[in-house]
């Protein structure tokens, strides 16, 4: 319990916030902080991650907007039912009011950006992100689990990409690779697609394997891995199939409490 008042009303969490959101360049221009959400794997949580730290940034005072760029549209299911914020203008009249200090792209609204037969604009998502700039502290991209033209897209459109990935031997067996391709992907994106890191999700403290996942993840990877992690939660699920974050439908079940200490980490660095 005391994790999650901290989360919502310590004001040391609102002045990282401020910190850490938008920024100013020695030009004079805002930028937006970004990360996106990405695995080339379907299963390991990254959807439930993508709309779990836009929420939880939004609680912690910053003004957020989050992408779904997954044709699937799980993440516009899953915050379809909340509570609607205040309607926006400049860029954020595009997007929809979520909840406060929330806004979404959702995935048919993505359509917009399509013309029928035609590939992907990704220059009109990156002059929408760029109108959003002044009125927005973090931008979350939640990506399709492959890296076609959407995931591409969506790497495009971020800063630092966060890697979910399942604390079992099958998801993590392929993790290499997809560290490769976002190796690649900064490489070809000078300025993007920088690896922020890798989280650990659907972490069973009952299973001793996948401690054991989590202690060889750590081992190999460093800093690079997370040092919060996700709890297996079935009230993830069930938020989930009520259109709500576990934020705004069990805020003081276990899973929302882990997704409470990552934003803190995002968060604080």
């Amino acid at each position: 319990m005391d994790l999650w008042v901290a989360f919502r009303a310590d004001a040391h969490v609102r002045r990282s916030c401020a910190i850490g959101g938008s920024r100013v360049t020695s030009g004079g221009a805002v930028t937006v902080r970004s990360l996106v959400l990405a695995n080339q794997k379907g299963g390991v949580g990254k959807t439930t991650t993508a709309i779990h730290l836009a929420h939880g940034l939004a609680l912690s005072g910053a003004r957020v907007a989050l992408f779904d760029l997954d044709p699937q549209g799980n993440a516009t299911v899953a915050v379809q039912s909340m509570a609607g914020g205040a309607e926006g203008d400049g860029g954020l009249e595009m997007l929809e009011p979520v909840a406060t200090n929330l806004w979404l792209l959702p995935s048919p609204g993505a359509e917009q950006l399509v013309e029928p037969g035609a590939d992907l604009d990704v220059d009109r998502l990156l002059e929408l992100v760029g109108n959003l700039s002044s009125q927005l502290d973090w931008l979350i991209v939640d990506c399709p689990p492959r890296i076609d033209a959407w995931g591409w897209a969506g790497l495009q459109l971020g800063e630092e990409v966060l890697v979910p990935v399942q604390a079992e031997f099958f998801a993590i067996h392929g993790l290499s690779q997809m560290l490769e391709a976002m190796e690649y992907a900064a490489a070809k994106l000078p300025g993007k697609a920088r690896l922020r890191g890798v989280l650990p999700t659907m972490v069973d403290v009952s299973e001793p394997v996948t401690l054991e996942v989590v202690e060889d993840l750590r081992r190999n990877l460093g800093k690079l891995l997370f040092e919060s992690l996700v709890l297996r939660d079935a009230n993830l699920v069930e938020a989930a199939s009520h259109g709500r974050t576990a934020f705004a439908h069990c805020p003081w079940a276990k899973g929302a409490l882990c997704y409470g200490e990552l934003v803190m980490e995002i968060l604080n660095g």
